[in-house]
């Protein structure tokens, strides 16, 4: 998940800090945070000191930050500023048009540099987190050439498929053991998704709230074969979904439905929890590909 980019890393910290109701003062460990984001301490780092631009947290008189005294009263649409920017926007522009098919065969540097009207320094910084997540592959000398991926339907389906499958069976493992902080913490984040709407957060901001939420179940299983499969998986579906989740119209269903996959697991129901995953998977597979 190391791919998370700083603005939209300190929009989730921002609400964790709001869905777990932290008090003024509250330590905000770099490690605690760099594990639960699945992250390193440096853009940890950075994303709070721009969170402390907004006084949603404040520098400790012993070193790293705190919940700062008007993290609960800045509006949630203050913070769209974090996540608004112009490596954000031409990433978001550039998926847009592989997802459309737009973008095929080889592509200079400079035809991309002029297509998009930026310079080279932004848009190399944005192809390389597209090679990170496997849908551009850099070329000898400036070309770049871009993957499809789960671009039709029929792949699409395929891939929510698989999850069906592999994901209520997961939480059935004999080898399941609950992390009851981490599936608190996803709790959490659904709850504040539902209660402050998902219209202030990007694209890639819902999906990877809702994918961290499914990882982190996966991972209760200590199947690693699982757990890398799922994680493959979404990095390949991530472009997918981007045009999905906002357009889906019972996304807050499907958030709520987070919620009470999390109590089942918390409150030791596995195999009620697992039902519900199964038709959670389904249904929302359906709902994303118009299926009658």
């Amino acid at each position: 998940m190391e791919q998370l980019h700083i603005p939209q890393l300190a929009r989730e910290i921002s609400l964790h800090i709001r869905a777990a109701a932290l008090a003024p003062g509250t330590r905000l460990p770099e490690r605690k945070l760099a594990e639960q984001f699945r992250v390193s301490r440096t853009p940890v780092s950075r994303a709070l000191k721009l969170l402390a631009d907004w006084n949603i947290v404040v520098p400790s008189a012993t070193g790293g930050y705190v919940v700062g005294d008007e993290a609960a009263t800045v509006p949630i649409q203050t913070t769209e500023k974090l996540e608004v920017s112009d490596e954000e926007s031409l990433y978001l522009k550039l998926a847009q048009e592989h997802s459309s098919n737009a973008l095929s065969g080889k592509q200079s540097e400079n035809e991309l540099m002029r297509r998009f009207d930026v310079g080279r320094g932004i848009l190399t910084r944005v192809l390389r987190r597209a090679a990170d997540e496997g849908w551009a592959q850099r070329l000898p000398g400036h070309g770049w050439s871009f993957i499809p991926l789960l671009t039709t339907d029929l792949t699409y389906e395929q891939s929510a498929r698989y999850r069906i499958i592999i994901e209520p069976a997961a939480i059935l493992e004999p080898t399941f053991k609950l992390d009851r902080p981490g599936i608190e913490a996803c709790r959490a984040q659904q709850i504040a998704m539902f209660d402050k709407g998902a219209s202030s957060l990007s694209p890639v901001e819902v999906f990877e709230i809702g994918s961290r939420f499914h990882e982190a179940v996966l991972r209760c299983s200590r199947n690693q074969f699982l757990i890398n499969g799922l994680a493959h998986v979404n990095r390949l579906r991530r472009l997918a979904e981007y045009g999905r989740t906002l357009a889906s119209a019972n996304w807050r269903e499907r958030c709520m439905e987070h919620v009470r996959i999390a109590d089942m697991l918390l409150d030791g129901d596995q195999k009620g929890a697992s039902e519900l995953l199964k038709r959670h998977l389904t249904e929302g597979s359906r709902a994303k590909t118009h299926q009658d």
